[in-house]
C-alpha cells in the first residue's frame, strides 16, 4: 500500500445522520478560527485525540477523535451540556512527521446540536463506512472535489482496516482512494474509468 502516494484530505464525518452529500443546518454550524491547543494519547488502548478549538462564533469548545472508531465527541461542559457533535469536516495533512495525530487531523467545521433535535436518537453507531468519507483532496497541485460516493467498502486487512471509497468529481471523473486506519494515511489508489463501474447509484 505504501507504492501508493499520499493525498491532503478534507474528510467529512457523520455520527447521527447518515449523508450522501453533505449538508449544513443553519445555526447549528461552528466554524474553527484556531486550534488552542491539542495532542494524542492512548486511552484504555484505544487512541484518542484532543482538541480545544476556539470558534469564529467566539466559543471555547473542547473535541476529541477515537482514531480506532473515527467518532468525534463533545466534552459535555457549560454551556454545551446537552449537546452532541453530528457532522464534523476535518482537514488530514499528508504529512505523517506531525507532533501527534492531533497536529495532522484538523477540525474545520461542525454542527453543534442538542440531543433532543436529533433525527435518530438510537444508541447504535452508525456503520464505519457510513461515519467518514472524502469531501475534497489534492492531487498534485490539482484541488478536486468530490461530487458523490460511487462505491464504498471495508476491508480488514491484517491488524488494521482499510477504507476504500470510488468517487465522482464534479467534472465527472472516477478515482478510487484509502484510508489505512492505523496509520492515518489517505491515499490515491488510482483514476477509474466510467466503463468499469458496472453498478452505477442512482
Amino acid at each position: 500500500m505504501n507504492k501508493f502516494p499520499l493525498v491532503e484530505m478534507v474528510a467529512f464525518f457523520c455520527r447521527f445522520s447518515r449523508l450522501e452529500t453533505p449538508v449544513w443546518r443553519r445555526g447549528l454550524v461552528r466554524h474553527t478560527k484556531r486550534v488552542r491547543s491539542s495532542h494524542t494519547k492512548m486511552e484504555g488502548g484505544i487512541k484518542k485525540s484532543k482538541y480545544t478549538l476556539e470558534t469564529k462564533e467566539g466559543e471555547i469548545v473542547n473535541l476529541s477523535l477515537d482514531h480506532e472508531e473515527m467518532i468525534w465527541e463533545l466534552e459535555p461542559v457549560d454551556p454545551f451540556k446537552g449537546f452532541v457533535i453530528d457532522r464534523l469536516l476535518a482537514y488530514v495533512k499528508r504529512h505523517k512527521h506531525q507532533p501527534s495525530e492531533s497536529h495532522r487531523i484538523v477540525p474545520l467545521r461542525f454542527e453543534l446540536i442538542p440531543k433532543e433535535k436529533l433525527d435518530r436518537k438510537t444508541p447504535i453507531e452508525l456503520a464505519f463506512m457510513d461515519r467518514m468519507q472524502p469531501y475534497r483532496f489534492k492531487k498534485g497541485k490539482m484541488s478536486i472535489q468530490v461530487k458523490q460516493i460511487e462505491t464504498r467498502h471495508l476491508e480488514n486487512v491484517m491488524v488494521t482496516k482499510h477504507a476504500h471509497y470510488v468517487v465522482e468529481d464534479t467534472d465527472g471523473r472516477f478515482y478510487h482512494l484509502v484510508y489505512i486506519l492505523d496509520e492515518g494515511d489517505w491515499r490515491f489508489m488510482q483514476e477509474v474509468d466510467e466503463q468499469f463501474l458496472f453498478v452505477r447509484a442512482k
